[in-house]
């Protein structure tokens, strides 16, 4: 199951893959998306649905044109011809930089399509905004047309399910102009409390769209505070009720805090007693930007905590038969006999590895850290029996 990789300001410091390039300063382009072409590399047909941009090296043997309109289809930058691979598709924010949101060499791509939200969880990795930002689903529709990629890309926000039939008519360009492009949305549910809108996405989520949906408790009390929305618990259930009726695979995920520790196992026997649909439960430590920051104090826990009821939540959702998984977890940090669960699944952009980590016989098979634990919300490597 797919991890975040949106398209967000700043650069993660130390990450293992850059994906944010400044453009020379002579090149005027337009906010928006734009397919990035590799001068004497282009081995992929175009179907005309982004405008194209020539990267080219600076020791490029290859003439330029004349200064003119034409020379906006250009970018001569060595860094960015090195990071990318023919037909990676970038953003360019208008604001002199250029970033990578499809990439070929990515562990993970998701495009974020919207920054409105009707929850406003306490841990949000991106805070809502309620501009209209309708733009970016069909920037988001383009962007998956002219990349065609043959894996699974994410589709986050905000909440995505809040464009009602317009996301509809989102998942039927996508399947009909790039059928082999599976789809991992991730969803805080409530829109499917409408079963009428639940049958539609239902009637499009064959085997190649999967709906990643949180439910924090199996008390509404714990779930609506940590969301920060009233009637949220509600809506999410009957929501994931009305899901796995209408046949949408439904991925669950639940995130360990300080407030809802003692949920891990009672929301997990909720989940596998009454709902249907459920493909997989994933479990996923908290990270440290956007809203966590400000109230880690308050929610951050060491897995060693709450390794029992860990250990025990993995253990029922095996013996129902059902995958589950643990996402974001250094591999130092879990029980020995959790580590098998545990997948490399933070996106390679805001991934990093402290020097403690050189050594390690696991690195490989480990997650590590987001770039920005670094500093006060950093929990240090532990030794590995």
């Amino acid at each position: 199951m797919m991890q975040e990789n949106c398209w967000r300001p700043g650069t993660m410091v130390n990450a293992v893959r850059k994906d944010i390039f400044s453009v020379p300063s002579d090149i005027e382009l337009d906010p928006g998306c734009r397919l990035l072409r590799k001068a004497g590399n282009t081995t992929l047909s175009s179907d005309g649905l982004l405008d194209e941009v020539l990267v080219l090296r600076e020791d490029s043997a290859i003439e330029l044109p004349e200064s003119g309109p034409s020379s906006r289809s250009f970018i001569v930058s060595t860094e960015l011809y090195d990071s990318i691979e023919d037909g990676d598709v970038g953003m360019f924010t208008g604001r002199g930089n250029v970033r990578v949101i499809l990439s070929r060499r990515a562990n993970h791509n998701t495009l974020l399509v919207t920054e409105r939200c009707d929850n406003r969880c306490s841990f949000c990795s991106q805070p809502p905004k309620q501009n209209n930002d309708d733009w970016l689903l069909s920037q988001a529709a383009m962007a998956l047309a002219a990349f065609g990629s043959e894996e699974t890309v994410g589709i986050s926000g905000g909440e995505p399910l809040l464009y009602g039939d317009a996301f509809v008519k989102f998942l039927d360009f996508v399947q009909k102009s790039s059928p082999k492009t599976d789809l991992h949305v991730l969803s805080n549910g409530r829109a499917f409390s409408d079963s009428s809108f639940a049958k539609k996405i239902g009637a499009r989520a064959s085997s190649n769209i999967t709906f990643g949906i949180p439910l924090y408790a199996s008390l509404g009390e714990v779930h609506d505070e940590l969301v920060g929305a009233p009637g949220a618990f509600s809506d999410t259930v009957k929501g994931l009720i009305n899901a796995g009726n209408a046949g949408i695979p439904i991925e669950l995920r639940f995130i360990p805090t300080q407030m809802n520790l003692d949920e891990i196992v009672p929301t997990i026997e909720f989940v596998l007693r009454c709902l249907s649909n459920v493909i997989q439960i994933s479990i996923m430590n908290l990270e440290p930007t956007g809203w966590a920051r400000k109230n880690w104090s308050n929610l951050y826990c060491d897995p060693s905590i709450y390794a029992r009821d860990l250990k025990r939540g993995v253990r029922m959702v095996r013996d129902a038969g059902l995958p589950v998984l643990l996402f974001n977890y250094p591999l130092c940090h879990l029980p020995e006999e959790l580590r098998d669960a545990a997948v490399k699944s933070i996106s390679d952009w805001k991934n990093f590895y402290p020097e403690e980590c050189d050594d390690c016989v696991l690195k490989q098979s480990c997650s590590g850290y987001f770039s920005s634990s670094q500093g006060k919300f950093h929990e240090s490597p532990r030794k590995i029996v």
